[in-house]
């Protein structure tokens, strides 16, 4: 299986702790002809622990046609994240899109 970490513009952005918020990739230009999202998951991972801060998802990602979509919510304070959704194109075609998230309220 082939799969790749992108990373996207702007690679960060800035959110504060208390807020909850729809973080949208659009991979219109990574599709083929004929592809579609058939799979998506989402990783939070709080930089200074490495470690996946599930807290920080709110569900699961959302398909829309070639958008994914993962909601952010109540992180910490003075932290920093990065986001990665996976998603599945094609049998063997994989990507990972990444945002790096600056919490620092």
């Amino acid at each position: 299986m082939t799969c790749c970490s992108l990373a996207v513009s702007p690679d960060s952005f800035e959110m504060a702790s208390q807020e909850t918020l729809p973080i949208t990739f659009d991979a219109t230009s990574l599709l083929l002809v004929g592809e579609t999202i058939s799979v998506a998951s989402a990783e939070l991972i709080q930089l200074d622990t490495g470690t996946d801060y599930t807290n920080g998802k709110l569900g699961p990602v959302a398909v829309a046609g070639a958008q994914v979509t993962q909601t952010v919510t109540g992180l910490l304070p003075r932290k920093r994240y990065r986001l990665v959704i996976q998603f599945t194109v094609a049998v063997n075609k994989t990507w990972a899109p990444y945002l790096l998230i600056e919490c620092p309220e």
